[in-house]
């Protein structure tokens, strides 16, 4: 490996990084390690950058990891929101091919506006001028992350496809991010995808970030579900509010 990308928002400490942490743990030597920051669509980000690099021939091989301690900073008071959250991990590995080409396309967008509706409090107690609640914790104006959620991502979603001249039939697996099952089958449903076709972890796990679509993707593996070169659509979202979405080849044997 010569680069390693966490995202992740609850790193242990504020530096030194995951990344970092992770390259002591592993004795990876002589390697560049960092950590992004896009909540729940952190995971896909990091893909999105790791194949930026790898594409400019400024690195060979990435581990890219998607890692999340929510229970940490979840609001136990809270009972519309406490019941959601988890924790967990997951990684990847992406390097150059010659003989393959993994990533087919990628879509990102944010709406900065609604950051509100999704926020950790921390060294500011305000935001755009209002007072924030949370001592630290998750907050979460549910309604309103759920009708941005199934308005934009659909949206962005067909402006992935559109860009590589695809429909959703050629699609072999949806990974979307596992915010809940109510969501992901909304946004399923006005994407008219098979729920066949669908991978998801929020059963097993709750929702655990940028953790989720990794995990998603080792139950798949485990399951024997994911080929080689299977066409796979993957689409993170949340806070920020963010979203970033790719379409890509599973290049695992």
């Amino acid at each position: 490996m010569d680069l390693i990308i966490v995202a992740t928002t609850t790193p242990d400490y504020p530096f030194p990084s995951v990344a970092c942490l992770v390259q002591d743990a592993l004795g990876i030597q002589n390697t560049g390690a960092i950590d992004i920051n896009a909540a729940c669509a952190g995971f896909t980000h990091a893909l999105h950058l790791a194949n930026c690099l790898i594409t400019a021939e400024a690195h060979k091989k990435i581990l890219v990891i998607g890692t999340e301690t929510l229970t940490k900073v979840t609001d136990y008071t809270d009972r519309s929101s406490c019941i959601l959250f988890g924790d967990g991990a997951g990684a990847v590995m992406v390097e150059r091919d010659e003989n393959f080409s993994g990533f087919l396309v990628s879509h990102l967008g944010s709406n900065g506006d609604g950051g509100e509706h999704l926020y950790r409090s921390g060294l500011s107690k305000t935001m755009k001028g209002k007072e924030l609640a949370g001592s630290g914790n998750i907050v979460q104006n549910g309604r309103e992350v759920y009708k941005w959620a199934i308005r934009t991502i659909p949206k962005g979603m067909n402006e992935l496809l559109e860009k590589n001249n695809m429909s959703v039939s050629d699609l072999d697996w949806f990974v979307p991010h596992s915010a809940n099952l109510r969501m992901i089958e909304s946004i399923t449903e006005k994407l008219e995808i098979d729920k066949s076709k669908l991978l998801h972890s929020v059963e097993f796990f709750g929702n655990t970030s940028s953790a989720s679509i990794p995990l998603a993707l080792d139950l798949a593996v485990k399951d024997g579900k994911l080929k080689y070169n299977d066409t796979l659509a993957i689409y993170g979202y949340g806070g920020g509010l963010n979203h970033a979405g790719l379409i890509l080849k599973w290049g695992v044997n």
